[in-house]
C-alpha cells in the first residue's frame, strides 16, 4: 500500500544524514508535510526543482524521473517524485549519504529493507561489543593502546575496502566505538564477514604478545560471558 507523504517524511528523517525533509504537491506546490524546523521557502525550492527536472527529463526522452540530486555551495538536496508529490531532502552539513545515489532511494523505506537495515545495525552493535571485550581481555588499553588504535584504524579499512565500515566505526586507544548518528549501509552478511576478519586479526596480534594458549582461554571466556548475558 502506498505511503502517505507524512509517513514518507517520517521515514526519511530516520535515514542517515538528513537535516530537513518536506513533501509538496506536484499540482500547485502546496505543502503536504514537512519535518520540524524546515525553512519556510524549502517547499517552494522542492516544487521548482522537481517540476524543472521532470520537464527536462521529458524533453530529452530520458524516461521517468527517479530522483535528482541538486548541489550548491555547501548544500546538497535530493528531489524524489512520488505519485502526486515531490519529496525534498536536505542533507546535514552538506554531505551526501550513500543512499541518496541509489537508483530508487524510496525503495529503501520498504518494510523489508528497513528490517534488513535494522538487523544489520543490531549485528554491528553486537560485533562492536564483542571486539571491545576481546580488546579489553587482551590488554589493548594498556601501554600499547595507541599501537592498537593504529592497527584498528588500518584494519577497519582493509577488512571492508569500500570504506563504509570505517565511516560507521571509529577506532580509539584499545577500543572501537560507533560514530554518533551513523547508519549502516552494509548488509548483515557484510557486517558479519568484516568483523570475522577483524576479530581474527585482533587475536593474531594478541598471540604475538600473550601466546596462543592464553589468547584462546581469554577468547573462550569472552564468548562464555556473552552467552551467559543472553540468558
Amino acid at each position: 500500500m502506498a505511503k502517505e507523504p507524512a509517513e514518507l517524511v517520517d521515514g526519511i528523517l530516520k535515514m542517515e544524514g538528513v537535516r530537513h525533509c518536506a513533501a509538496v504537491s506536484k499540482e500547485d506546490g502546496s505543502s503536504l508535510a514537512a519535518s520540524p524546523g524546515t525553512p519556510g521557502n524549502f517547499g517552494e525550492v522542492v516544487a521548482f526543482l522537481g517540476s524543472a527536472a521532470e520537464v527536462i527529463t521529458s524533453n530529452l526522452d530520458l524516461g521517468g524521473l527517479n530522483s535528482v540530486l541538486a548541489e550548491g555551495s555547501g548544500h546538497q538536496m535530493l528531489i524524489v517524485p512520488h505519485e502526486q508529490a515531490y519529496l525534498g531532502v536536505e542533507f546535514a552539513e552538506g554531505n551526501t549519504p550513500w543512499w541518496a545515489s541509489q537508483h530508487r532511494p524510496l525503495d529503501l523505506l520498504s518494510e523489508g529493507k528497513m528490517a534488513e537495515i535494522s538487523e544489520a545495525e543490531e549485528l554491528l552493535r553486537q560485533k562492536v561489543n564483542l571486539l571491545n571485550l576481546l580488546l579489553e581481555a587482551f590488554g589493548a588499553k594498556g601501554e600499547k593502546a595507541e599501537e592498537w588504535r593504529q592497527m584498528l584504524e588500518a584494519e577497519l579499512k582493509n577488512v571492508e575496502p569500500s570504506g563504509r565500515l570505517a565511516r560507521m566505526v571509529e577506532p580509539g586507544p584499545g577500543l572501537v566505538t560507533l560514530r554518533p548518528g551513523a547508519k549502516t549501509d552494509l548488509a548483515k552478511k557484510e557486517v558479519g564477514d568484516a568483523f570475522e576478519k577483524l576479530v581474527n586479526l585482533t587475536c593474531k596480534k594478541a598471540i604475538a604478545t600473550l601466546g596462543f594458549v592464553e589468547v584462546k582461554q581469554k577468547f573462550q571466556a569472552v564468548i562464555s560471558r556473552l552467552a551467559a548475558e543472553k540468558h
